[in-house]
């Protein structure tokens, strides 16, 4: 089933109307031939041992040993950059290690966090303990609990926080491909039906409290109605086609709301990135907040009424589009 999947997402890649892009996956990926394209990969243990043009990882531990011309977006366990990255890095992880330059931004969030290189422009970091060895030429933003600052930055500021302080737990090799699982649909519908895709996500930046409120009665009178049809006899069929559209509408109510926060960050940073880049970089971020103490079930509960009710109104308003 694994290999379909995969083999599916590379049709799609490859067709004429989607940007190039390498697709690899496997319990030990290993990249030692150049690639002069994005690649996208998932495993067990990732070493990336060649130049590429920009990663998309999500492994257990990811090694980038060789020069990325663009975009480093990686989520992992041990993670370890220890060649330059020409655009920007986006990294969640347990333990992660950058040694390579980086030529513009980065976004880390990790439990423990080193930087022994250089940042081109601003760091925003988030984790349980953060070193910096190295030189920020921008902006240095920290949230974590243990900070200790032995290099160079424009300006600090540091607050100190609890912030992923369980972050290991969560990037366990069985979450991850969890994870994994459930980022695939909107890859995939991302690119069979960008119109009807970015629809919904135009939804959900609309009118988010709209969505939001309504989202959240929908899903109340929804989960009623499938439970008085489940005791009927007659409507036992329709309860269960339901539950099953229901269950199908939660999972990509979520996905909608993070590729929107993806093109609010890529926004943020000026940066023109394509939408598998921002729906991965909001789904690793919606997913590191739902497992935060407290706070993470607020942002589910708010994340799936808003995702849901963006595409009940989405539906509602281009019915005659979506075909």
């Amino acid at each position: 089933m694994k290999k379909l999947i995969l083999a599916f997402l590379m049709l799609l890649y490859l067709s004429p109307s989607v940007q190039a892009l390498q697709t690899l996956s496997g319990d030990y990926v290993i990249v030692d031939t150049p690639i002069n394209d994005d690649v996208l990969t998932s495993g067990g243990t990732i070493n990336i041992n060649a130049p590429v043009f920009g990663v998309i990882a999500i492994g257990g531990d990811v090694n980038v040993n060789a020069p990325v011309k663009n975009d480093l977006i990686v989520v992992g366990g041990d993670i370890n950059v220890n060649s330059d990255v020409g655009g920007k890095i986006v990294a969640a992880g347990g333990n992660i290690n950058l040694k390579g330059d980086v030529g513009t931004n980065a976004v880390i969030a990790g439990g423990s966090i080193q930087i022994h290189s250089t940042i081109g422009k601003d760091a925003l970091i988030f984790g349980g303990s953060f070193i910096n060895a190295g030189e920020v030429k921008g902006n240095l933003t920290v949230r974590s609990k243990e900070f200790k600052n032995v290099g160079i930055a424009g300006k600090v500021d540091f607050k100190k926080s609890e912030f992923l302080h369980d972050v290991k737990g969560f990037f366990s090799i069985a979450s991850i491909l969890v994870t994994i699982g459930l980022i695939i649909p909107g890859i995939i519908l991302s690119r069979l039906f960008p119109t009807q895709f970015m629809m919904i996500e135009e939804e959900v930046r609309k009118s988010p409290l709209r969505n939001t409120v309504l989202g959240f009665v929908l899903l109340i009178v929804s989960v009623v109605l499938i439970a008085i049809l489940a005791i009927t006899v007659v409507g036992l069929t329709l309860a269960l086609i339901l539950g099953m559209l229901f269950a199908i509408a939660l999972i990509l109510s979520t996905l909608f709301v993070s590729f929107s926060i993806g093109k609010k960050i890529a926004s943020r940073f000026g940066s023109k990135i394509n939408n598998i880049l921002c729906l991965i970089v909001g789904f690793v971020i919606l997913n590191i907040l739902f497992r935060l103490p407290y706070i993470g079930v607020v942002t589910l509960i708010i994340s799936v009424s808003l995702g849901f009710g963006a595409i009940i109104f989405a539906l509602r308003e281009n019915w005659h589009r979506l075909g």
